[in-house]
This record gives C-alpha cells, structure tokens and sequence, in this order.
C-alpha cells in the first residue's frame, strides 16, 4: 500500500477544497475580483456540489467495473468511528454510489480513495474521525448465493 499512498489518491470527496478551487477559478477568470467573494459565490452555486458529485461517481464506477465486473466486494474497515472500532461486511455493488453507501457511514465525510490492482483502500475523514484514520479495504469476490438474492 506504500507506493499507492506516496502516488497520490485515485479519486478525493473534500468539499472544502471543490469550493476553494471553484473560487480560485471564479477569480482567474475575472468573475470576481476576490477569493473571498468567490468563495461565497461557490457556496450560493446550487449545482456546483451536485455535479460534482455525479462526476466522482461516474468516474468511479467506470474504475469499479474495470476491477470487478461482477461487483461482489468484501470490505474491512479499522479505526472506525470515535470508538475506532474494526468490522467487515459483503456485499453487490455495480455502481459507485451503492459501492460508498453500502461502505462509509451515513454522514458528511471527505474521503481518499487509492486504487491499487484490485484492491481500493479509502481513507475517511468525518466528525468522528477528523484526522483520517478511518480506512477501508475493499477487494473483489466470488458471488455467494447470499450476496445473488
């Protein structure tokens, strides 16, 4: 996992840094004359977040079905929460938004995903995790009769 971390992540869901780039844009290309206001101008953009959001997923879903066509994955996770707790859990995804809600909790998260063969590591950042020591391990796997149904 050390070369996937030194090359950089695959895919990033940070908010903050959509917005600040946004902003950077708005005032390079004269929209506004100060990252300030163009930062508060990202904030009132109704679609900026949503689009993208919908360009992550397709992205990644084009990546999920290159490693695993048949979509069964089996994630492990360590450091969960704020009682850093370890888990694991099976489960059918084809797409990339079925693929992150069957595995991050149901909060605002930032996260890194870094793709490495076939397997996906993705660091998670939220309220009970601030500093990003939260991370899961996905890898493909063999459809069981549970995971067809």
């Amino acid at each position: 996992m050390s070369e996937t971390k030194e090359k950089g992540p695959d895919f990033v869901w940070d908010e903050t840094e959509i917005l600040s780039s946004h902003a950077r844009f708005l005032v390079e290309s004269g929209a506004h004359d100060s990252e300030e206001r163009a930062f508060e101008a990202a904030l009132r953009d109704p679609g900026l977040m949503e689009w993208e959001w919908e360009c992550l997923l397709e992205a990644l879903t084009e990546r999920l079905q290159e490693i695993n066509p048949g979509g069964c994955w089996h994630v492990e996770v360590r450091n969960f929460g704020w009682r850093k707790s370890s888990g694991h859990k099976s489960f059918l995804a084809r797409d990339a938004r079925t693929f992150l809600q069957e595995i991050l909790p149901r909060t605002q998260c930032a996260f890194r995903i870094f793709i490495d063969g076939r397997e996906i590591q993705i660091q998670n950042f939220h309220h009970d995790s601030p500093w990003g020591d939260e991370w899961y391990t996905a890898s493909p796997i063999r459809a069981t009769a549970e995971l067809a149904a």
